[in-house]
């Protein structure tokens, strides 16, 4: 396909839409429904049209589910002449569209054919020889249906059936609608006027005559801000202000909404719906990852017509989509929980996820590379070129190694988080978005707002032994507050680690150490320090909380509980093959 969407299934050659409805709304949809089932057409057909088929079931679906949650709290949709004038205009040109395709296909001609064959073969059995069966069927339906529609319209009636489609067409627009309302009775009228003049459309082509399909109409008119309330982004601009959020956060929620806004515009919260946030997921599973230069300036829509047809350009992967649901999913939930929004509006962010391809698990660095690593002149000679920022070329690099941290994580330390814990009887290292940095001013940690990323390990015995000690004491000692102070930030995140990260690239590179690309030169550590922890049997709950992704089942920190528990076993972590005896220990550490 080109891409993964949630309840999809090839089916021996089929396209399936399957959904599983939740058990508390059962009750309240015809029959207690418990899957959601359309069948697309076979899997040979476009992506473009399989897509379509796919958003028409799922906008369905969508549209039945909001019905039923409708009809569990008792809420009842009003049917104005506004949006009677919709759902007819809109079904008009569904019916007509229908009536198109299904008169040029060649499959049903073909199908018939294969059984035709088929039948010759069987005693007694006969299949209709007249090449114009489907138009001689298709007008005697018609010419049937316009006696009846017509019959019914004189006396002012609607059947079952007309009144069973109706409620249907409702549900498929998320209506649930009161059927003994004024509105409802309106609907009716406009329904059977509407297919007395359809079937009178169908008859005329069936005499070869040209009836275009009208395009379907435009949303409905979207309620004035003074009703509607905040828009999503005025929303978003809350919860960030409200929650402190760091850059990375605010710069991922903007991209998140410009995605959105160039498809719908500003939108008011109130006035999103789920069919339109699905459709928009679909845009987004076919952007391209990595457009070129001159498109970068196009809308969402703009990029993926531009891009259409291309299967050699990569587009987003589900994760990257999953992260600007997700973002604006926040969003949502946040509002409602704190009253903005009615709580009993449906978020339609929510269960819009689409799957993942799980990427290729990372090792790190090979061991003969992390050998080559701690050969490098900077450790064994004393090197100190100026790109690495004095003491940081040393020290960083074995950090990142022992604790398998994100490079930021430790590039922002403080002097003050590096202290002796006299109930533990050891030192320890503090791993926390608290104090400000004399650099980048506030510090962050990834997931903030989460105590249990705030985290406090011990000192390493390899640390100790190279005299890390002795370097944090002539950093007091010259009245330094950061770890490393020579270290700047660079970019709009303000990161200190990024200048770093390109000069240790590059040195490692040029001494052979790292190959030439397909590496990231800090962030390997990382990979590096969690295959060692897992070799070493450290329980993922452990490594988790050491690294950094800790979430855990508890709901407060305690901080002295990891330094126990879990901060123990980082002297476990041992990297097989890897010697550094050659390392040299630096001066200001001697006799410390």
């Amino acid at each position: 396909m080109g891409v993964l969407v949630r309840n999809l299934y090839d089916v021996d050659g089929r396209w399936k839409y399957r959904k599983v409805v939740p058990v508390a709304l059962r009750g309240h949809i015809e029959g207690n429904l418990r899957e959601f089932i359309r069948w697309l057409g076979p899997t040979r057909q476009t992506q473009s049209e399989l897509m379509r088929r796919y958003a028409a079931a799922s906008s369905e679906c969508e549209g039945l589910l909001a019905a039923a949650k409708k009809r569990a709290v008792g809420v009842f949709d009003e049917l104005s002449a506004e949006t009677i004038a919709h759902i007819i205009a809109t079904e008009r040109s569904r019916v007509l569209e229908a009536d198109e395709e299904d008169r040029f296909d060649e499959d049903a001609d073909h199908l018939f054919e294969d059984v035709r064959r088929q039948l010759a073969d069987v005693p007694g059995a006969r299949a209709n020889p007249d090449p114009d069966r489907r138009w001689n069927n298709r007008q005697e339906t018609l010419e049937g249906a316009l006696v009846r529609l017509q019959h019914d319209y004189a006396r002012g009636q609607v059947d079952e059936l007309h009144h069973a489609e109706m409620e249907d067409l409702c549900l498929s627009h998320g209506l649930n609608v009161d059927k003994a309302s004024l509105g409802f009775r309106r609907l009716g009228k406009a329904y059977v006027t509407m297919m007395i003049d359809l079937v009178t459309a169908r008859l005329k082509r069936q005499r070869g005559e040209l009836v275009p399909t009208p395009a379907p109409p435009p949303p409905l008119p979207e309620p004035s801000a003074a009703d509607a309330g905040l828009t999503i982004r005025e929303m978003s601009e809350k919860k960030l202000v409200s929650k402190q959020k760091g850059y990375s956060t605010r710069e991922a929620t903007e991209t998140a909404l410009r995605l959105f806004e160039g498809v719908y515009g500003q939108r008011p919260m109130a006035s999103i719906t789920r069919r339109e946030v699905a459709e928009w997921v679909f845009l987004l599973q076919q952007r391209p990852r990595l457009p070129a230069k001159e498109h970068r300036s196009l809308s969402l829509k703009e990029l993926v017509a531009a891009y259409e047809g291309r299967p050699d350009v990569a587009r987003l992967t589900g994760k990257s989509v999953n992260g600007h649901i997700n973002h604006l999913n926040s969003v949502w939930s946040w509002a409602r929980k704190r009253g903005f929004i009615d709580r009993s509006l449906d978020n339609p962010f929510s269960e819009q996820r689409v799957e993942e391809t799980m990427p290729a698990p990372t090792e790190g660095f090979t061991a003969a590379q992390l050998q080559a690593i701690f050969n490098l002149p900077v450790f064994t000679a004393g090197e100190r070129p100026k790109g690495g920022r004095g003491e940081a070329a040393f020290w960083l690099p074995l950090l990142l190694l022992t604790y398998g941290t994100r490079p930021e994580e430790m590039s922002q330390l403080l002097v003050s988080d590096i202290f002796h814990d006299d109930e533990e009887k050891c030192w320890c290292l503090r791993i926390t978005d608290e104090g400000d940095h004399p650099a980048k001013g506030s510090r962050h940690l990834k997931a903030e707002g989460n105590l249990l990323v705030r985290r406090t390990l011990p000192i390493a015995t390899r640390l100790l032994d190279l005299g890390f000690l002795g370097y944090v004491e002539s950093l007091r000692r010259a009245g330094e507050m950061a770890l490393f102070p020579k270290l700047t930030t660079k970019g709009k995140r303000s990161y200190l680690h990024e200048n770093f990260a390109t000069w240790w690239g590059a040195y490692a590179r040029e001494h052979g150490a790292i190959p030439a690309s397909n590496i990231r030169p800090l962030r390997e550590f990382r990979g590096t320090w969690g295959t060692a922890a897992a070799k070493a049997d450290l329980s993922e709950e452990v490594r988790e909380w050491i690294q950094g992704h800790y979430r855990a089942r508890a709901k407060t920190s305690n901080r002295r509980y990891g330094i126990r528990d879990f901060g123990k076993h980082i002297d476990a972590v041992q990297f097989k093959g890897l010697d550094l005896s050659r390392v040299v220990r630096p001066d200001y550490a001697k006799g410390s």
